[in-house]
Parts: C-alpha cells; structure tokens; sequence
C-alpha cells in the first residue's frame, strides 16, 4: 500500500464527520463558538482545554516544533467525541512540499530522539500531505492548495448536540 492510499484511506474514514459549514480564518485562539477564547500565551490555556498531561505536554513539545520548522496556519482540534482514530489533530501547512516534508521530518526526528516514536507516517515522499499519528494526536501537514482541497478542519467543526472544540493558533 503507497502512502498515498493510506492518506486516501484517513479521508474516507474521516468523511462521515462532514459538516456543511464554512471554514474561518482564524487570527488568533479561538473556541468554536467563534469566540476569542484567549490573545495571548496558548500554552497557558492548552493547560486548561486539555486534561491528560501526556497529551498536554506531547501537543505542546510538537507545537514547539512547528514553530522551529517555520509552519504555517497551525489549527488544534479537539476530536474526542467525533473520531475514533484519535483525540486531538494538530494541521499546519508548508510553502512548499519540501517545506512540508522538513516541517514534518523536523517533528519526527526531534521527538524520536526524546523517545516519542511515531506509531506511523504516511506521505512523507509526496510532501503534499504528511500525517504523522502519535495515538491519541495525529498530525496533518499540509501544501497550502491541498489543505485547501480536503477542507479537513470542516470534517470537524461543530455540529448540532456535539460538545468539542476547536482552537487556532497563530503567530501573529
């Protein structure tokens, strides 16, 4: 099986969370209500919004390093009452496949050598689209024009009844 129809493969798992609403741009933290959660210092508020410590620290060690890799349109979404395959998804994009597949090695190598292996990478030779799973956090690094095209943030905005949030953060 090629990287490609594993990523296939996540899509398709992930359609059936489809929602009908129009992605925003976010400019700063956000929950999904569409109100300013937090301007300032999200690793504070990361404290607040995710209860399990591992998840907590993994989630903030990766951000440290998206940061490092100079990603782009970083979203946090809290998927644990909408997705079986893991509780949080971190997207981010590169300006290039090149700059997706760095961001998206920068990640792997440096928790791997901290003792986080990922359990997975699929994508990784394209470089359009990266998803590194960590368990409980998978991570989509995405070309700009892809992440347009699957549109995976709207896979999972908030629905009727449904009680997840949804943050984005920013470098602004």
């Amino acid at each position: 099986m090629t990287d490609k129809c594993g990523i296939r493969t996540f899509y398709h798992l992930i359609l059936s969370y489809k929602r009908n609403l129009v992605a925003e741009k976010d400019t700063v933290l956000k929950n999904s209500d569409n109100k300013v959660a937090y301007e300032l210092n999200y690793e504070n508020n990361l404290d607040k919004a995710i209860a399990d410590d591992s998840d907590r620290a993994l989630i903030k060690r990766i951000l440290e390093l998206l940061e490092d890799a100079k990603a782009e349109e970083i979203v946090l979404i809290d998927a644990q009452h909408r997705s079986s395959l893991a509780d949080y998804l971190l997207i981010c994009e590169g300006r290039s496949q090149l700059h997706c597949r760095g961001i998206a090695e920068n990640v792997e190598h440096n928790l791997k050598r901290e003792g986080e292996a990922s359990l997975g990478i699929e994508g990784e030779r394209e470089g359009n689209w990266v998803l590194l799973d960590y368990g409980n956090i998978i991570l989509h690094v995405f070309h700009p024009e892809i992440r347009k095209y699957y549109r995976l943030e709207e896979l999972y905005e908030q629905g009727p009844g449904q009680n997840s949030t949804k943050m984005s953060m920013t470098s602004e």
